[in-house]
């Protein structure tokens, strides 16, 4: 029976839920409580506006709200917490753990969430406060507070009698840490290798000293590109003094790196990393119109470089039918490396030392594909226009190789130069890239036609 139940329960739609609301609400919140989280934030989503997502958000029940909220996307999730009330999200953040809490608390105003934690246990005020403290997109702010520590003078026969007693409470327990009489991470100690350790070992002597950690105020970027260096399932954070604070899991770096790789991917598109489908089209509209305006002015730059060759372009109207291969061309080319490059300063392997080695490899491949579709697209032009002929073949062909050597020199140099100017390379990156491969494509063809060809 409870099977059925379940399997209905993921048939459901955000309408007849909806419908069920209005004339049977236990049914409802029975259904709603069969579903997983991630099933009930898409049903959420699902609704057509903020008040039905609202309606429906009350029948979910208490314990699973905070994990849905957490699945939702921010804007979503902070229109949600801010027609809650402090004792709703009081309820909300009880049964999380303390970094969820505290990504809860920091998305809600700053007078509802002290007074949330001012009515929390004691136990609990004292592990999310110095959360509340930290960035939420550095290693404090993804670190939970909630961890198991041993002092370094135990055996390994006490370290396991004490996690009998006390490691079930903890989730995703992969790690002892081992500290000295002043907290202070000294090391890490594998669950499988303390199993297999004999009980009268001190628990110093299996312990890795050199085990990675974090400082608190580290970038959730560098934290996360420890994680991929290290391979490990959770990450101790330190303070400047070396005193253990926290730990992050694995869990919570897989969220860190589908949002900055989406934050890069709607970065190189010119939009918020917050644009997505749950907002109001007047927000989305808005923030895409800034760069739309943007790009707007480029472009009437690159038409202002080809009005400057007015006359020999009625002069000869292939060239205007040619015009657009030789800037695209440079575009997608320019695109290509630009996205290498950019992918490889968010991942850590392009950086200021191995920058020189990234630009000379991109130019070399633009010099060889340039050449290559130069050749391709001259002959193609001959052919095309052959009361022109070489001639005409000779300037495309000309044209296309300076673009694509533009574009790789451009893909590469605009992101590198933008991180040394400490500005996000994902940023601008794609709009400069897209002015400079038409403005030098549209010359180059336009100024060699009108050289060689007039």
């Amino acid at each position: 029976m409870q099977t059925q139940d379940t399997e209905t329960a993921k048939l459901l739609t955000a309408a007849e839920a909806l419908v069920l609301a209005e004339h049977d609400a236990d049914k409802l919140a029975g259904l709603l409580a069969d579903l997983h989280c991630e099933e009930l934030a898409q049903l959420l989503l699902a609704c057509e506006d903020h008040d039905k997502r609202l309606q429906l958000f009350r029948f979910i029940p208490d314990e699973q709200r905070g994990e849905v909220l957490l699945a939702l996307p921010e804007r979503v999730q902070e229109g949600l917490l801010s027609d809650l009330g402090p004792r709703e999200i009081e309820a909300v953040v009880e049964p999380l753990d303390s970094d969820d809490a505290a990504d809860i608390l920091q998305a809600v105003d700053e007078a509802v969430a002290e007074q949330v934690i001012a009515s929390l246990e004691p136990e609990e005020r004292r592990e999310i406060e110095p959360l509340m403290a930290h960035d939420e997109e550095s290693a404090g702010g993804l670190m939970q507070i909630e961890l198991f520590k041993v002092r370094d003078d135990w055996p390994v026969s006490k370290v396991l009698e004490v996690l009998r007693r006390w490691g079930r409470e903890i989730e995703n327990l992969n790690y002892v840490y081992v500290v000295d009489d002043e907290d202070k991470f000294l090391g890490s100690v594998p669950l499988y290798e303390l199993l297999f350790s004999d009980p009268d070992t001190l628990i110093t002597e299996i312990a890795d000293a050199n085990f990675p950690k974090a400082l608190a105020g580290q970038d959730q970027e560098e934290v996360a590109r420890m994680f991929d260096k290290y391979d490990v399932f959770a990450l101790p954070v330190v303070d400047e003094a070396g005193v253990l604070i926290g730990r992050i899991t694995a869990d919570d770096i897989l969220d860190v790196v589908q949002e900055e790789a989406t934050e890069d991917m709607y970065r190189l598109a010119a939009l918020s990393h917050q644009d997505d489908l749950a907002e109001p089209v007047r927000v989305t509209a808005w923030r895409r119109g800034v760069w739309l305006t943007v790009n707007l002015g480029t472009a009437i730059l690159a038409s202002f470089v080809i009005a400057q060759f007015e006359t020999t372009l009625a002069s000869i109207v292939a060239l205007a039918i040619l015009m657009p291969i030789v800037a695209s061309m440079g575009g997608i080319a320019g695109t290509q490396t630009l996205t290498v490059i950019v992918r490889g300063i968010a991942l850590g392997r392009v950086n200021l030392e191995t920058a020189r080695r990234a630009l000379a490899k991109e130019v070399a491949v633009s010099a060889v594909t340039g050449v290559s579709f130069a050749i391709v697209m001259g002959w193609i032009a001959s052919m095309w226009f052959p009361e022109i002929g070489y001639k005409l073949g000779g300037v495309i062909a000309a044209a296309m190789l300076i673009n694509l050597l533009a574009a790789g020199l451009a893909g590469a140099l605009i992101p590198l130069t933008l991180q040394r100017l400490s500005v996000d390379p994902a940023l601008a990156s794609g709009t400069i890239l897209t002015t400079v491969t038409d403005v030098v494509g549209f010359f180059a063809f336009l100024g060699l036609a009108t050289i060689f060809l007039l």
